[in-house]
């Protein structure tokens, strides 16, 4: 596994060799001897997303729930936003955005607390696994409206499944 770091402070881009033959694909999530070790999973989830186009978040939480995670695609393509939200942060209020997925350069992301993630689907059946150092908790789970003018994130396609939760969040005021 190799990591890069990306534009946001604290947001690392995940490389893993993936091995493709005419048995199916196979890719490692896990290797506690890099900088993954240092992480301490609390938390694992899964998600599969059988049609094109679905959009989950941009999703956080506030203290003391806040949480990091890794999150990778090991199935399709997902186009993958992260928002800094950390007032501290020199990259406060912005964002990046990848392709992850095992035909892409990422195949993951490590997120740090603070920011909030999100993803469209760009493939049919595409999956992520999320691995993250706290348990959830939806007192404070937190959304950023995924179209919100503020934060001018370009999605490459408007989303055609999307939670009605994911709707509701809303849009961020400018001081």
């Amino acid at each position: 596994m190799n990591f890069e770091p990306l534009e946001i402070e604290g947001v690392l881009g995940i490389r893993e060799n993936v091995m493709n033959d005419f048995r199916g694909t196979f890719l490692r999530t896990w290797d506690t001897n890099t900088k993954l070790g240092e992480f301490q999973i609390n938390q694992a989830s899964f998600t599969l997303n059988p049609n094109v186009r679905t959009l989950r978040g941009l999703h956080y939480q506030c203290e003391p729930f806040a949480e990091n995670k890794v999150v990778f695609s090991p199935q399709g393509r997902i186009f993958d936003v992260v928002l800094d939200l950390r007032e501290e942060s020199p990259t406060f209020e912005r964002h990046v955005s990848f392709e992850i997925g095992p035909k892409c350069t990422l195949i993951g992301l490590y997120i740090p607390a603070g920011c909030a993630h999100g993803y469209l689907t760009m493939e049919e059946n595409s999956s992520l696994i999320y691995f993250m150092d706290k348990e959830y908790s939806r007192d404070h789970s937190r959304g950023v409206l995924w179209n919100d003018p503020k934060y001018g994130i370009s999605w490459p396609q408007s989303p055609l499944h999307i939670s009605d939760t994911d709707l509701g969040w809303k849009v961020a005021q400018n001081p």
